[in-house]
């Protein structure tokens, strides 16, 4: 391989790394039908109620006046019931790590704590708060005198873990709802529901909502990363399917059907099509999730989704919006549920809120520990973490856990990278004999590369063995791509001047044109890989070489942005690579040279 060859392969690497953010900023604006669903698979019922409103600094989200509510489930002999007039109560589950409050109102829970986790960078911050008291998660909807509008009764038990909640409706409906808070972030929940009347009660399409998220203040999304998502796992051995990086297809396509001059702020849609069950359902954001896993699956899930809508748009009607997705909430539905007189009907729920860590993940039945994400290297993704957290246990430092991890890569890889620096100090020394054979059949391609293939083969050099430290690397950056967009760990990490390595380092914000703020690693990794090109043996005509040199500018583009704990990674292997070559630099000094005078 010369070296116009060995710039493509180059290039060809730095396009597949590069792709998410291509996939997400291109692709997705000009083609947005080839990542939407089918017409027919994608159900609009209708607005949700409003959710709990944005950051005071973000862009407004508005409702749309052109879906209607979705209309209520009935139930047979259903009595007309005027909302409850007693006060709100309410209940608070804890365990040490979170608190989970239930309102009287519903049944519902309207908020939740995550005690471990700060909310901002701060360190007299507060705990990660959600806020469900507009749209709360776990009520029930579609099922008459037994949402946020009628009062449940409520027993709490004295070690703060377990909650009895109770309410019979006019229809005759009685609604048992026990909840137990284990130790981690998880609620058992086991529901009956009793006709306590003389007739057979039929409740339609019953829907048990999450909570409304968005990402939380201050959090920069990685290009080609959709962190607001919906994740479903339908029965039958199927895997998870990620729903997140549809949605903008969705709006976009809805806008092309119904002519609209913009897309909607709001679209609700129905996940799975083709009327398969679901195993669970999840709304998640950056780095918690929501997961509602029911005994016997469920029907389906309602996602909601809301766009942001800017200033610009609300005062300019001709204004062209980028669709950029700010909440998302969901409800699953159920098929009906027929009682007769004096029957019971129970059901048992697991419901997880809490952080995407695999750790706590993985206690989880039913692969809900998917929901992290790790969908293209997903084997490598894990064991980087579980080796990430084990050497952060021994050195309480993220920073310096990800430059142990990086030796231990290098470490694994060393055989590798001895072979392919090998192979490179040989196709320099070859140059002179490839170069002859080109002059000498230039008129020839065929017998030229012919007669360079045998010269390879007479001096036992691999064309390609330089390449393969560089390709190797490429699984190992991918899996810790997906770990640092998903898992919390590296969250608020600091290391030396960086304050969180999950971000870029933001120094200088709003101070710098045109990038709008300082990253130093990025600019540092660019020093060491144009240190590590001057040191890599050259190959091919001096045009090729000096396009090579474009390569340090190129990535320093790509990672400009990226979270630091990614370019520390990457930093240090070209730091590691740079001393492993200085070090085969003076070893292969001593041997005598494969070519013959």
């Amino acid at each position: 391989m010369n070296r116009k060859d060995i710039a493509i392969v180059a290039v060809l690497v730095v396009l597949l790394m590069a792709w998410p953010m291509i996939d997400r900023e291109i692709a997705r604006r000009f083609y947005p039908e080839r990542f939407a669903p089918p017409a027919e698979q994608a159900d609009e019922v209708g607005a949700s109620p409003t959710a709990v409103g944005p950051a005071a600094t973000e862009p407004p989200v508005i409702q749309s006046p052109e879906s209607p509510p979705p209309s209520e489930g009935a139930a047979t002999g259903d009595v007309e019931e005027p909302p409850s007039a007693d006060p709100e109560r309410r209940f608070t589950l804890r365990n040490g790590r979170a608190e989970y409050t239930f309102s009287s109102r519903g049944g519902a829970l309207v908020e939740v704590r995550l005690l471990e986790y700060p909310e901002t960078i701060a360190r007299e911050s507060p705990p990660v708060r959600f806020d469900f008291s507009v749209t709360p998660a776990l009520e029930w909807r579609g099922v008459p005198g037994a949402g946020t509008a009628y009062d449940f009764s409520g027993t709490l038990s004295e070690d703060g873990r377990s909650l009895r909640l109770e309410r019979v409706t006019a229809s005759g409906l009685r609604l048992l709802r026990s909840i137990e808070l284990n130790d981690a972030f998880s609620l058992h929940i086991r529901e009956e529901w009793t006709n306590t009347g003389s007739a057979p009660l039929t409740v339609e399409r019953p829907r048990l909502s999450f909570g409304t998220l968005r990402n939380l203040p201050g959090e920069t999304l990685m290009s080609g990363q959709t962190f607001l998502g919906v994740d479903t796992l339908s029965p039958g051995g199927e895997s998870v399917r990620y729903w997140g990086r549809e949605f903008l297809g969705m709006f976009a396509r809805d806008q092309k059907e119904s002519g609209l001059p913009r897309p909607r702020p709001e679209l609700r849609r129905s996940l799975p099509e083709g009327g398969r069950t679901l195993e669970w359902a999840a709304v998640k954001n950056k780095y918690f999730a929501q997961i509602l896993r029911p005994e016997g699956g469920a029907e389906a899930v309602d996602a909601v989704l809301r766009r942001t809508v800017t200033e610009s748009e609300i005062q300019d009607p001709g204004f062209r919006p980028r669709v950029e997705i700010a909440e998302i909430a969901a409800e699953t539905r159920f098929p009906n549920r027929v009682l007769e007189p004096l029957a019971t009907a129970s059901r048992e729920m697991e419901f997880y809120l809490g952080p995407k860590k695999y750790r706590e993940l993985r206690r989880l039945a039913f692969h809900q520990s998917d929901v992290m994400e790790f969908r293209r290297m997903p084997a490598i993704a894990k064991l980087l973490l579980n080796t990430l957290n084990g050497l952060y246990a021994a050195i309480p430092n993220y920073g310096i856990a990800i430059i142990l991890l990086t030796i231990v890569i290098r470490i694994v890889f060393w055989p590798i990278t001895r072979k392919g620096a090998q192979s490179m100090k040989r196709m320099q020394e070859i140059q002179p004999l490839v170069a002859e054979i080109r002059t000498r059949y230039k008129d020839n391609p065929q017998r030229q590369q012919k007669e360079i293939m045998a010269l390879y083969k007479e001096h036992k050099v691999n064309p390609i063995g330089g390449c393969l430290p560089l390709l190797i690397q490429i699984p190992v950056f991918i899996a810790l791509f997906d770990v640092l967009g998903s898992a919390i760990e590296l969250r608020f990490a600091r290391f030396l001047w960086i304050r969180d390595l999950s971000e870029p380092e933001n120094l200088l914000a709003g101070m710098i044109p045109v990038v709008g703020s300082l990253n130093l690693l990025p600019l540092i990794m660019t020093v060491t890989q144009i240190w590590q090109q001057k040191l890599t043996p050259q190959a091919g005509d001096p045009s090729q070489q000096k396009m090579m040199l474009f390569m340090p500018v190129i990535m320093l583009v790509f990672f400009y942005k990226f979270a630091s704990g990614l370019v520390l990674y990457w930093t240090t292997s070209q730091v590691l690579m740079i001393l492993s070559q200085l070090y085969q630099r003076s070893t292969l000094r001593r041997k005598p040279s494969v070519v013959t005078p």
